[in-house]
């Protein structure tokens, strides 16, 4: 009985966890680049003793991204690119490489540079990309390989980064990663679509949904819970 409280008290506090999961997917369906988060759940058991019969109840195991593509907008805007399939465009943060799919880019009016959202620069092949400030907007292209020119003169190309499992990257914010220990790069070809970004890939009905059951899940083990607390308490008395 004792046993069952135990697991009843783990499994209310997974639940709680998981909806802070669920509601933090929700909080950022329409940001530029963020990735779905979802909860590897696995039961405990005493270290000392891996008798299945002892279980102290489920817990969070491992945090997970889903790399799945997100939602293209079409902005019309020339300095919005959006990644098709796998990959990362790189940006420079304090000497390290961050990596991320929101590719709302502008351009920095005191240094010249093209910058993301929170002022980082974007890199190139051969460093940080420089725009004169002579050259407009709607004069720049940027082919699918990253290219980008304004008027048939080249000003430099887009870095992107591949990996061979996403899942060993770490997550940096919203919608950024740093390479962990065991990040390899890959081989693969990384494509833009310019006049686009891409949001989250979070599917807001399937979060609702996930919301209500994760809900119902937690009233019913808590229920439970408290029906064999109950118990306890009468067996005490006895």
């Amino acid at each position: 009985m004792i046993n069952g409280l135990y697991s009843g008290a783990a499994a209310m506090e997974t639940l709680a966890k998981q909806q802070e999961m669920i509601s933090a997917n929700l909080m950022h369906v329409n940001s530029s680049g963020h990735r779905r988060t979802q909860a590897g759940i696995q039961q405990r058991f005493e270290a000392e003793n891996l008798d299945a019969s002892i279980d102290l109840g489920p817990e969070v195991g491992t945090l997970q991204r889903s790399f799945e593509p997100g939602r293209h907008l079409e902005t019309g805007r020339p300095l919005d690119v959006a990644i098709s399939g796998d990959g990362f465009l790189v940006f420079d943060v304090d000497g390290t490489e961050h990596y991320s799919r929101n590719g709302r880019l502008f351009r920095n009016p005191e240094t010249n540079l093209l910058i993301n959202e929170e002022g980082f620069p974007i890199q190139g092949e051969n460093g940080p990309i420089t725009i004169d400030p002579s050259i407009s907007d709607r004069d720049i292209a940027i082919a699918t390989d990253g290219t980008i020119s304004a008027n048939g003169v080249e000003l430099g190309r887009i870095q992107t980064a591949a990996f061979e499992d996403n899942q060993s990257l770490i997550p940096v914010g919203i919608a950024s990663f740093i390479a962990g220990e065991n990040s390899v790069k890959s081989d693969a070809l990384v494509q833009l679509s310019q006049f686009n970004h891409e949001l989250s890939n979070v599917q807001p009905v399937t979060e609702l949904i996930a919301l209500i059951v994760n809900s119902r899940q937690y009233e019913a083990v808590q229920k439970a819970t408290r029906a064999l607390s109950d118990s306890l308490q009468e067996y005490i008395r006895a």
